[in-house]
């Protein structure tokens, strides 16, 4: 599911938008548009913040109004060409991150020439706009969804040819980690006759979850999140109309550590090449990190500069990366078994989740 930021400057679209807004209500979430962003927090870099913002968006539609070049501050400087302009910034900011910039043109208001803006958005131009006009709103309003909903259609469903296909080759992959002789945790796994835990779900699931390693119960029964945790998970998914079988399931290390604690490096790098070919098999759109450790390899993985950062204050951002198989997020959560001991983590937990709708 698409989620929508609007772009707009209040000296010349103002009506246009709230017009916009309540007609695309009619399509769509409340979730899923965005709009007003001006309740900044104090101390915060804005540039940073308004990136952010469209950052979490799969589309932004700049609405130009007649002002949208012209309009001037107080001093009678051009907006559009200040850098601390928040238009100028969120438009920007889109044009650089490759999300779908749809300029959408209102009051008699053309398309702006490349020379008449600043250089970071001039390729807004060499985009397709679509006008909005009083008499025939509606109607424009419903072709401006149609377009939107196919630029970002949601993953197609696969045949049953297709789905026996990554069965087969997760089963594979199972095969080899139970052959994984020369893992450091083999010992473990042998002498507790332990079974490796590959993960499980559906294989062609929109929504990975994966977490650090598999617990003791985990490895006695060769599955995720079994027992407790695996109940905070299942209950958090109900949240959002999904059950266990139509997401799937993994960890970074896929065999007890035989103890309580972190994996280390070694480890995680051990059965890194098992777990890459389980994100080329599922092909998820999302990736959801579950817990402070899994946040950093996740986030180390795809070079974020977040991967240092503590999961109090990255929980629930949905970051866009490019995976090997195309543009996907990933979004870092509290794990479930830390939520059984606070009930302020498992409303922070259940917030994160509802962000997940997005892309059911």
């Amino acid at each position: 599911m698409a989620r929508i930021f609007i772009s707009y400057r209040r000296q010349d679209s103002e009506g246009y938008v709230g017009r916009l807004y309540d007609h695309l209500m009619r399509h769509f979430e409340a979730e899923q548009v965005f709009m007003d962003v001006d309740s900044i927090p104090l101390g915060v870099d804005f540039v940073t913040f308004l990136e952010q913002s469209v950052a979490e968006c799969d589309v932004l539609l700049a609405v130009l109004g007649p002002l949208w070049v012209s309009a001037t501050d107080a001093d009678g400087n051009q907006r559009l060409l200040l850098d601390d302009d928040f238009v100028r910034i969120e438009v920007a900011a889109a044009l650089a991150q490759g999300k779908v910039v749809v300029p959408v043109l209102v009051g008699g208001a053309k398309m702006p020439r490349s020379a008449d803006l600043p250089a970071d958005l001039q390729p807004i131009t060499r985009r397709n706009a679509v006008v909005l006009e009083h008499a025939r709103f509606a109607r424009d309003v419903d072709r401006l969804v149609e377009a939107v909903r196919q630029l970002t259609a949601a993953k197609a469903p696969i045949t049953a040819a297709q789905r026996a296909e990554k069965e087969t080759a997760l089963k594979a992959i199972r095969t080899d980690l139970i052959a994984a002789t020369d893992s450091p945790l083999y010992p473990i796994r042998q002498e507790n006759r332990f079974f490796p835990v590959l993960g499980e779900g559906n294989p062609d699931a929109s929504l990975l979850f994966i977490s650090e390693a598999p617990g003791i119960n985990e490895a006695k029964e060769g599955r995720p999140f079994f027992g407790q945790s695996g109940a905070v998970l299942t209950e958090m998914l109900a949240t959002i109309g999904l059950t266990r079988d139509a997401v799937y399931v993994t960890n970074f290390v896929l065999d007890y550590l035989g103890e309580k604690r972190e994996p280390t490096t070694a480890e995680i790098a051990f059965y890194a090449p098992f777990v890459e070919r389980i994100f080329e098999v599922v092909r998820p759109a999302v990736i959801v990190a579950m817990g402070g450790t899994a946040a950093r390899v996740l986030l180390k993985k795809f070079d974020q500069p977040e991967a240092t950062h503590k999961i109090s204050t990255i929980h629930g951002k949905l970051m866009p990366v490019t995976a090997a198989w195309g543009n996907i997020h990933i979004v870092p959560t509290y794990h479930p078994a830390s939520v059984l001991y606070s009930a302020s983590w498992k409303s922070w937990l259940r917030e994160d989740f509802q962000k997940l709708k997005l892309f059911v």
